[in-house]
């Protein structure tokens, strides 16, 4: 696509002459840029892009978009307003997303995001069509699984090459994580989605929304962002769900546990340590659900997962329903069962909320202690850090404090925040060595014992002084099993 063609149709005006050539690729990091890309400067959160145009033209970059002129520069400098609102136009238009042959389906909230993409794909397979997923973990799709972004939401640019290849490989639907920074930053902006599903709001990412009340308001954003006859699925037994679902005035269904005045609701429900059976009232008709999936949070996953499939598909009136199937979800709830030692659990649950919805649910299995390793991630929200602490003192027998991400914050600060929220217990160790705190955990721990490895889930890296160390908590485990107990 000719340079002038691709400003044209992404909206942005630009006198150019003689400069109009082939354009071969859209970039925002100068590092990967080839001759024939047009580079756009985007101000991240801890560097500008800005400071990086004279690289991108050493680079071969053919344009740059930008929000401040670069003076003396041998290729087209195209000021806009915003960057990041430019970066997904040129995106949509450049890989040509506009038109979409497959629905939409983005999940926004606290926590649960993930286990809902896994749900919905589940049911979808059901049903015979072909879906793909995008979040925390990666895409997967029945074509192959692949990383296009190391981002919960990937940037609009690796966003729109990513619709692409689902246009290439024909998918029926698209289930995508939809993050509170991705709707701030503008990285969803031109998409319009069939379904859109809020999970929950509880604190988290404080150092970037500030306050709840603008955390809220950044996932309220992708409600606006419904087609016409989209349909919004929203868990009024969330507070914030509550106010989200009296604003909207479009189509929009409730889901709780057990509010009958609800679209879809439980009439009936059991929870025992090997999962969920239960019976859900839709607005059509009466099913039996059945679940490998412990704890009343994945009871409301079920649910909403439910309702978004029948919203979209109500042709079917299914009976009963199943998850049997369902793949282990990696790094939620994932169980590692050793032979003299405890039970592992490894959940990614790193805020209050999500931790103590952990240790609630826990204690449908028979346990005799409970160990707790668990930390805090560096450069993130702060306050969040002494309930978390107070949390797992509340309800784990050991208690190890070790590193969870320290990004470039020391160490010793992060452990000392959530040191404050614990007043008193007599098993604290503090390991800042996360490989030493797990085998010191699997070491100490007794067959009916339950270790809980909070935070990173699937990670596949530490982040340490701006360094991604390989790690991952169930390859320590695993290794340490094959040493100790064959």
């Amino acid at each position: 696509m000719k340079l002038l063609e691709l400003l044209k149709k992404s909206g942005i005006n630009a006198r150019i002459s003689g400069f109009n050539t082939e354009i071969h690729g859209i970039e925002y990091d100068s590092r990967k840029v080839t001759p024939g890309d047009v580079f756009v400067a985007i101000k991240g959160l801890t560097k500008d892009g800005h400071a990086y145009i004279q690289h991108a033209i050493q680079k071969g970059a053919s344009a740059i978009i930008c929000e401040k002129n670069f003076l003396n520069a041998p290729v087209p400098i195209i000021v806009v307003p915003n960057s990041r609102k430019a970066l997904s136009c040129l995106s949509q238009t450049f890989y040509d997303t506009i038109d979409l042959p497959f629905r939409i389906t983005g999940i926004t909230g606290t926590n649960g995001k993930t286990t809902l993409t896994f749900l919905l794909r589940e049911l979808e397979k059901q049903g015979g069509f072909s879906p793909a997923i995008s979040g925390t973990l990666g895409f997967y799709s029945d074509f192959g699984n692949e990383k296009f972004s190391e981002r919960t939401t990937p940037e609009s640019r690796d966003l729109h090459k990513m619709l692409h290849e689902c246009k290439k490989r024909k998918i029926d639907t698209l289930i995508m994580e939809v993050s509170s920074i991705a709707l701030t930053l503008n990285r969803v902006d031109n998409i319009s989605f069939d379904t859109a599903i809020f999970t929950n709001l509880t604190q988290d990412h404080l150092d970037f929304h500030k306050t709840m009340d603008d955390y809220f308001s950044a996932k309220k954003q992708l409600f606006s962002l419904l087609t016409p006859t989209g349909v919004a699925i929203i868990n009024i037994d969330d507070p914030y769900g509550m106010k989200l679902y009296a604003s909207l005035n479009k189509n929009k269904k409730s889901c709780s546990l057990h509010n009958p005045q609800a679209d879809y609701y439980y009439t009936d429900y059991r929870l025992t340590s090997k999962g969920l059976k239960g019976i859900l009232k839709t607005p059509s008709h009466s099913l039996s659900v059945e679940a490998p999936l412990i704890g009343d949070f994945n009871a409301m996953n079920v649910l909403q997962a439910v309702a978004a499939w029948l919203e979209n598909h109500p042709e079917f009136r299914p009976q009963s329903l199943t998850f049997q199937s369902l793949p282990t979800i990696p790094g939620r709830m994932e169980i590692v069962q050793t032979a003299n030692h405890g039970t592992v659990i490894i959940d990614f649950a790193h805020t209050p909320d999500a931790l103590e919805k952990i240790f609630n649910s826990i204690q449908e299995i028979h346990h005799h202690k409970i160990w707790a390793v668990f930390g805090c991630g560096g450069d993130r929200d702060k306050a969040k850090r002494p309930y978390m602490g107070h949390i797992v003192e509340q309800y784990a027998d050991e208690i190890i404090i070790t590193n969870d991400n320290p990004r470039t914050e020391n160490p010793d600060d992060i452990i000392r925040d959530i040191l404050q929220g614990i007043s008193f217990h007599p098993n604290v160790t503090v390991e800042k060595d996360r490989k030493k705190a797990i085998h010191m955990a699997l070491e100490k721990s007794k067959p009916h014992d339950l270790l809980l490895l909070l935070g990173k889930g699937a990670e596949e890296v530490m982040e340490i002084r701006e360094e991604k160390i390989p790690f991952n908590d169930k390859d320590i485990v695993l290794r340490w099993l094959n040493k100790n107990e064959t």
